[in-house]
């Protein structure tokens, strides 16, 4: 079995030869430390992984050596892993009159995707990065003034979110033309509390375009996996409804028990997590990243439709041996049919 239909076994809820693993994000300090290069493309093949996500390109306008301006007028730090927003073009009805949406059929904005397709072929699942209808909006606002803005400029919040569905559909349908089959959409809608709006408004004001949105990916044949970080109790009935395929990363420090969602919702979403990323692979032992993968593997992967992975990403805080030792550990208790008094052992 390739690793492409390995992962597309676990998201049809099914069993594959083995439990399936991938990232969204692995950082090039533990590409190069566990294969001495830089290539990402490479080091899924050594390493065996059965995936690869992929984001669609995105020009940049150097600002300085700190910051830089996406197409979508966004100011970002330039050396954050992870560019955060420092100005947000955003603030009022006007302001949005004043906005060039990016080309989504622009031929560049899918070089990566092209490159990696063209590497990896049928061998390895690709994975499209694509965002839904949260974080763009916050990120054109500014997180405060976006989150304030259900209150005070709803009409606002409601027509950027439409821009993103309509933006993001776009960029799908592109993508499905040259052989996309899988879309993550990677929205953050909650802390390690609940959720970052009350889940009344996130029902009445963000629910309807999220579930339009899906219902274009789906339309259009793609699998669909939805990430979000938090606690996301009080509105996962709404998310697992809307007809995603696939729920990530179940997160751990938000409380959030794996056996307990595998349980409730097995049977309707495959499941994509959650080995801590913040404790267990950044500085516990060895035998502790074993133990938590059987652990993970007793809870969530019995029956097929799990992907097992990191509760987030493979950052920079990663300790490479541990992130080795979690993909050996994978081989050794993963393959079905599932051996569970090794897995209790």
């Amino acid at each position: 079995m390739t690793s492409r239909e390995r992962v597309i076994k676990a998201l049809k809820r099914e069993e594959p030869d083995r439990l399936p693993t991938f990232e969204w994000i692995i950082h090039p300090r533990i590409i190069k430390a566990l294969t001495g290069q830089e290539s990402e493309i490479e080091f899924i093949r050594q390493m065996d992984i059965d995936g690869i996500a992929v984001s669609t390109n995105m020009k940049k306008e150097k600002i300085n050596d700190q910051y830089f301006r996406d197409e979508w007028n966004i100011v970002r730090a330039s050396n954050d892993e992870y560019p955060n927003v420092v100005k947000s073009p955003i603030q009022t009805e006007d302001d949005l009159e004043q906005l060039i949406v990016p080309d989504p059929d622009a031929d560049y904005r899918f070089d990566n995707i092209r490159k990696a397709m063209e590497e990896l072929g049928d061998e390895k699942a690709i994975i499209i990065r694509l965002r839904d209808v949260f974080s763009q909006p916050r990120d054109l606002m500014g997180y405060e003034n976006f989150l304030m803005g259900f209150y005070m400029q709803p009409a606002l919040v409601s027509r950027l979110m439409e821009i993103s569905v309509d933006y993001n559909t776009r960029l799908a349908k592109n993508a499905r033309a040259f052989g996309g089959e899988i879309i993550v959409i990677g929205d953050d809608i909650a802390d390690n509390r609940g959720t970052l709006i009350s889940p009344e408004i996130y029902r009445e004001m963000v629910l309807p375009h999220f579930q339009q949105l899906i219902r274009n990916f789906k339309d259009m044949g793609f699998y669909v996996i939805k990430h979000t970080d938090g606690n996301i109790t009080d509105v996962i009935d709404d998310i697992i409804s809307s007809g995603i395929d696939c729920l990530d990363p179940i997160d751990p420090m938000a409380r959030m028990d794996i056996g307990k969602i595998k349980d409730q919702y097995g049977s309707q979403v495959c499941l994509k997590g959650n080995i801590d990323c913040v404790r267990t692979l950044t500085e516990k032992s060895e035998a502790e990243v074993i133990a938590e993968v059987k652990d993970c593997i007793l809870k969530a992967s019995i029956g097929g439709g799990h992907i097992i992975s990191s509760s987030n990403s493979i950052h920079s805080g990663i300790d490479p041996f541990n992130y080795k030792v979690f993909l050996e550990a994978i081989k050794d208790y993963g393959r079905y049919p599932l051996d569970i008094d090794k897995l209790k052992s």
